[in-house]
């Protein structure tokens, strides 16, 4: 009826407003935060992190007691400042995804947006495939062999620490399987087509010696 037509249509219009296709690094973010678990109930540290979600590299993140705003300002500056975005025309900043939690919608992390010329579009409630790059990232982090489950509550410099390595493992070392098995990092600086293309002329290469070798073999009985 016309009630569902129109729900259905604000639905639509609510939906997180990307790019229609991303064709390269700092053109579409993503980020949230995570609870990160401590050996004492209810005490968390809060795991802040910015996700290119073209290439999936971690661009910034932040670990904190604290689960405010003014940390997630810091991480948008941590961002801008890592990719070099500060000088950059308004119409070539990366237009940034979040949910609409406290710190997203706070009207200080508002204005930032609009001081810095990004801009800012919501998932909608309770949709977390409005926002899947991000959750993905953190789902694969807490079932990670090496993630620990628990963190001290007290040793800030045990907690950084590891993520500190885990972020550079991923973004430098993990070949990424949405991405073409090549890292985020290779994918962000635009040498993953040449990577991918380099893999498959050895692989042709190696196939046609098999080819040549079983060839050659069956010709001569010496492979029996």
């Amino acid at each position: 009826d016309d009630r569902t037509g129109r729900v259905r249509n604000s639905t639509r219009r609510n939906k997180p407003d990307r790019p229609d296709e991303l064709t390269g690094p700092n053109q579409c973010w993503c980020w949230d935060v995570s609870y990160i678990k401590t050996d004492v109930l209810r005490v968390f540290w809060y795991l802040y992190v910015m996700l290119d979600e073209w290439s999936r590299k971690v661009v910034a993140w932040r670990i904190s007691r604290y689960h405010n705003h003014e940390e997630a300002m810091g991480l948008i500056d941590d961002a801008i400042i890592a990719e070099g975005l500060l000088d950059v025309d308004k119409e070539n900043l990366p237009v940034v995804v979040n949910d609409r939690g406290v710190q997203m919608k706070a009207k200080d992390v508002k204005q930032m947006f609009t001081d810095l010329g990004l801009t800012q579009t919501f998932s909608r409630p309770r949709t977390p495939n409005d926002n899947p790059f991000i959750e993905s990232f953190f789902s694969s982090l807490k079932r990670a062999p090496v993630y620990p489950g628990r963190f001290s509550h007290l040793n800030e410099g045990v907690v950084m620490d590891f993520f500190g390595g885990y972020f550079r493992w991923y973004n430098t070392e993990h070949y990424h399987s949405r991405i073409g098995y090549v890292t985020p990092e290779q994918m962000h600086q635009d040498l993953a087509a040449g990577i991918i293309a380099e893999r498959k002329r050895v692989l042709g290469k190696q196939q046609k010696l098999r080819k040549m070798y079983w060839s050659a073999n069956q010709t001569t009985g010496s492979g029996l």
